[in-house]
């Protein structure tokens, strides 16, 4: 049998060899036919050739170049922004210290909301008590008051040294609005003035304030935040010489 087939293609080798190559060539017609029919319309017979042609391999000499396959368009405003202005919080206000009759707004928050409920005015004219009986008649200390701290607390320069002084008898409001009125006030009557500071029985308190009855001009300051409802009368014996009259002007 192989040497039957050896003898068949020794015999006629070139025929063979016409007959391959011209089935060869057929096959790549009929390929190249077939590629045609179904190329997508966006294709060429350029693309058809390189899908059938084999790609040369790249070394490294040769150069890396990059075609971008799409651009971009840059973003073009047709209106200007517009920015919104900045809302400050509302917040409770308390006017100037420099008028004789001050006006006081108090705003009410609510601590769990913070919201605004209510906005209450209350003028306050400061009353002039020139009845100080109940003062002792003990020597008076002559200061400037350079700061108030509350409404029962100032800071007095006294012969070039500061001292904290606790009014005797007034206990300053503990509510947050209504301590701020009273100090305001407070301010109204001593701020940057030369006050008389008169001592009861005890010099300083516990916490090393001195303890005094403040008299600015003919205002009795302890007397005068009792009777406006920004200072609560309170007895702390052994200083207890106006006792009575401030239980009195707070009634």
């Amino acid at each position: 049998m192989i040497k039957r087939f050896r003898d068949f293609w020794e015999r006629d080798i070139i025929n063979k060899l016409i007959m391959l190559v011209s089935l060869l060539l057929a096959g790549v017609v009929f390929a190249f036919i077939y590629l045609l029919a179904n190329l997508p319309g966006e294709k060429s017979l350029i693309d058809a050739v390189s899908m059938i042609l084999p790609k040369p391999s790249r070394t490294s000499a040769d150069p890396l170049v990059y075609t971008p396959e799409w651009t971009t368009t840059p973003l073009v405003f047709k209106s200007t922004p517009t920015f919104l202005p900045t809302i400050a919080p509302s917040l409770p206000t308390i006017q100037t210290l420099d008028t004789a009759t001050p006006v006081l707004a108090l705003t009410a928050l609510t601590p769990s909301t913070g919201m605004v409920l209510s906005t209450l005015t209350q003028q306050i004219t400061p009353e002039v008590f020139v009845n100080k009986s109940c003062i002792p008649n003990n020597p008076a200390q002559i200061g400037r008051v350079v700061e108030v701290i509350d409404g029962s607390t100032i800071k007095v320069l006294i012969d070039g040294l500061v001292y904290v002084v606790r009014y005797i008898g007034v206990e300053s409001p503990e509510d947050e609005y209504i301590g701020r009125a009273a100090r305001q006030l407070n301010s109204v009557l001593v701020y940057g003035k030369d006050v008389s500071l008169i001592a009861d029985v005890s010099n300083k308190d516990e916490n090393g304030r001195l303890l005094r009855y403040v008299v600015a001009g003919d205002t009795f300051v302890n007397l005068e935040m009792i009777f406006q409802k920004l200072g609560t009368a309170v007895d702390i014996p052994p200083d207890s010489a106006c006792a009575q009259i401030f239980n009195q002007a707070e009634q």
